[in-house]
């Protein structure tokens, strides 16, 4: 070795971490060139990172160690500054007993690199600096792409130096340290907690467990996550991987009554521990917690978190439920995009256990409209055969969930994209998903991304030891930028597109008693969509019976169905019997409301929606329509029906305030409401040649307890398409939680029906 060229290097080693900066700027001239930092992978051996091979010292303990197992390992300098580099000089570790592979890139800006040494060997001889001359190149970034010795796999290098030319570079006060990685998979520290492997702060968990005994899952928050929480039953580091583990039974709780499923579940959080910032608002709009999409009016951009995103992760699932009910058993939800109400998607992984590999689908969920299901590798059937392309259990692969906007004309269309990269590197990309008609295109609407393990079996005979386990080892997601500013929530314009109304027929729209224990138009003969109207607690549904939760607080349902034009003589009738609770209020003045209206073809009703006096709703404004109001238990012991017509002022509100409705009369027989009993009222609006006439009754066994009927001369109105119910606070009922007792009325049967002359 040419001890004069090894002290001209060290000279410049001093340059990096003593007390003067020097870079030749003589470009005729060879000097040494301040490297002022050398960074890698974090997957160096412990102690020896890869700044030791720029801190002037030729103790071979003072080396970069990383192992390479089949993967070259890159070694990176920084010159500080564009630089013109001639040649580079390494000291190997044990260089004068083997030969090291290598090759050697350049860039001017860290991205784009050349090759300017292709690969070779050291020479083998001397554990001194090895120089290697190259033709001058601009180059800020060196980088040496090691693979092994002759010995090992490992790559390992004393110092190294360049020299060339340029300007001078200011020195780091202090060495520039690669953070280390853990030796498990994706160099994660199985001796750390998933909130040091990861970062968490943008999200928070949800377990099966109910520690604190409030009768739902346990969750814990961003900034505890992120320090350091786990739980070994449910969520922890995986110890041979270093991997996130969920781990969710079928026993367990429930985030809430309205849920089937049990989790362990990361739900996204953008306002990333500022515990400031709400998770939610009331009525369904956007936040800094939540995102959009780009098709999302802009006041709903502007007010929203995020535009449009992307969730990454890379995972296996290792373990899925095996007992159960034939449709439910080893599927298991592993990413979603989650709605206000709904989900633009749940991805599935689901493995039988006859089967050797698992398939994977997803499940659309639009807000309006019915549920789609989509197969990307193998079925989602309950017998089906071995998917020869499938997923086996603790097979490594990734899904990218996406949702993007595509311009078409003067409008975007949201888009959803799914991806699958199997473990070999082969993509599956399911055929992009069309969102334009789900219904989350509106101002009311939001979004978080979900990933972790959500069962979908709640049948197993043995629901403490059959589970599903999924394991992640990277995981994140990203969205576009919110606009800097745009028009108050609340002032989106509501697009009325009347649809063709039926010319009414005598006979029955549809006769409600919900034995198919649902809320939708489903498998009963003659049903009906059911929406909840203010809160998305409002609804609880059980086989014979809807509940309309009200208790401490004002809450209200609603049912579309297909517009009915009326002629002159027709009576359109709405008819309900319910129960009431064993909490009834004292002197509450038209606290019970009934309402048709005509929908305007609005497709944001066709949906679950949300108002408030903070949060108004613009869909629910000039609707034309008719509101019944009962009084209930008034404190004189009179009681009144009230009727009143829907008139043009916007407060956002369907029945929660009486503002937008003008009296036409009032009137009827005294009654009271006891607890624990059945009653039916009606409804009925009759078209006349010159306008309406409106008619409301309350009943029990047959017996009229009071009827009142209001004309309204010259109306127009002559469709109606949706009927809705309103309880005031306080009025029925003591809880306003799902799947409580005394927390509202129970309806056990609704009919709407055409009535000729």
């Amino acid at each position: 070795m040419n001890h004069l060229l090894r002290n001209t290097i060290l000279a410049g080693f001093a340059s990096v971490l003593g007390t003067q900066a020097f870079a030749n700027t003589a470009c005729d001239g060879v000097g040494s060139l301040t490297i002022v930092s050398a960074t890698d992978d974090g997957l160096y051996e412990e102690t020896h990172g890869p700044e030791n091979a720029i801190d002037g010292d030729f103790d071979p303990d003072s080396r970069w160690s990383n192992q390479g197992q089949g993967t070259p390992k890159a070694l990176t300098l920084d010159l500080g500054a564009e630089q013109t580099v001639k040649s580079l000089a390494i000291a190997w570790y044990k260089g004068d007993s083997r030969k090291s592979q290598f090759e050697v890139e350049t860039s001017a800006d860290g991205e784009s690199y050349q090759t300017v040494i292709a690969t070779r060997q050291s020479g083998g001889a001397t554990a001194e600096l090895e120089s290697y001359a190259l033709d001058p190149v601009q180059a800020q970034f060196i980088r040496i792409q090691a693979n092994g010795n002759e010995a090992n796999d490992w790559n390992s290098i004393v110092e190294v130096a360049a020299e060339g030319c340029g300007v001078a570079v200011e020195k780091p006060d202090q060495p520039v340290l690669t953070e280390r990685k853990g030796p498990g998979m994706f160099g994660l520290d199985p001796e750390k907690s998933p909130g040091e492997n990861f970062d968490l702060t943008g999200w928070y968990v949800t377990t099966p467990a109910d520690d604190d005994g409030d009768g739902k899952s346990d969750s814990v928050y961003e900034n505890e996550l992120a320090a350091g929480w786990t739980d070994p039953r449910y969520f922890y580091t995986d110890p041979a991987t270093g991997g996130m583990v969920f781990r969710v039974t079928p026993a367990g709780a429930k985030t809430s009554a309205n849920t089937s499923y049990t989790r362990t579940e990361l739900r996204g959080m953008l306002r990333r521990g500022d515990y400031g910032i709400e998770t939610r608002v009331e009525g369904g709009y956007p936040n800094k917690n939540n995102w959009v999409f780009s098709s999302a009016p802009l006041s709903a951009q502007a007010a929203s978190g995020g535009v449009d995103g992307k969730l990454r992760a890379t995972l296996s699932v290792n373990q899925v439920t095996r007992q159960g009910k034939a449709y439910q058993v080893g599927r298991v939800v592993i990413g979603q995009i989650h709605a206000k109400n709904d989900e633009p998607i749940r991805l599935y992984y689901r493995k039988l256990p006859q089967n050797k590999f698992g398939s994977l689908y997803f499940a659309h969920d639009p807000e309006v409209g019915k549920e789609t299901w989509v197969d990307v590798i193998g079925s989602r059937g309950d017998r089906i055969a071995n998917p020869a392309d499938g997923i086996a259990l603790d097979e490594v692969f990734t899904y990218e969930i996406e949702v993007k906007g595509q311009p078409e004309g003067d409008q975007i269309i949201p888009m959803l994209h799914l991806k699958i990269i199997r473990d070999d590197g082969t993509e599956v990309v399911a055929e992009p998903f069309d969102m334009r008609d789900s219904g989350f295109s509106v101002e009311d609407e939001f979004m978080f991304f979900k990933a972790g393990a959500y069962t979908g079996n709640n049948t197993s005979p043995a629901p403490e030891t059959d589970f599903d386990r999924v394991i992640f080892y990277e995981l994140d997601y990203s969205h576009d930028a919110p606009p800097a500013d745009g028009p108050p929530l609340g002032s989106a314009k509501v697009t009325d597109v009347p649809a063709a109304p039926v010319s009414a027929t005598p006979g029955v729209v549809f006769d409600d008693s919900f034995a198919d224990g649902g809320r939708d138009d489903g498998a009963d003969a003659s049903d009906a969509n059911w929406w909840t109207t203010s809160n998305s607690s409002s609804i609880e549904v059980e086989q014979g019976r809807l509940g309309l939760v009200s208790g401490g607080s004002g809450r209200g349902i609603r049912a579309t169905f297909a517009p009915q034009q009326l002629t002159e003589g027709q009576t359109l009738k709405a008819s309900f019997t319910f129960e009431t609770p064993t909490t009834i209020g004292e002197d509450k003045g038209a606290s019970f409301r009934v309402a048709l209206f005509d929908t305007l073809g609005r497709a944001a009703l066709e949906g679950d929606l949300s108002a408030s006096s903070k949060s108004p709703n613009a869909a629910y404004d000039q609707l034309p329509g008719y509101l019944l109001t009962y009084d209930v238990n008034m404190a004189d012991d009179g009681a009144n029906l009230e009727v009143r017509r829907h008139n043009d002022k916007q407060i956002g509100r369907l029945l929660g305030g009486l503002d937008a409705w003008d009296l036409l009369g009032e009137g009827g027989e005294a009654y009271r409401f006891a607890p624990g009993e059945t009653y039916t009222g009606t409804l009925a609006v009759r078209k006349l040649g010159e306008g309406l006439e409106v008619t409301g009754t309350l009943t029990q066994e047959g017996t009229v307890l009071s009827s009142f009927t209001q004309m309204d001369a010259g109306s127009k109105i002559d469709t109606f398409g949706m009927l809705a119910f309103h309880v005031n606070s306080k009025t029925f009922g003591s809880s306003k939680s799902p799947g409580e007792p005394d927390n509202g009325l129970d309806f056990t049967n609704v009919t709407v029906e055409v009535l000729a002359e």
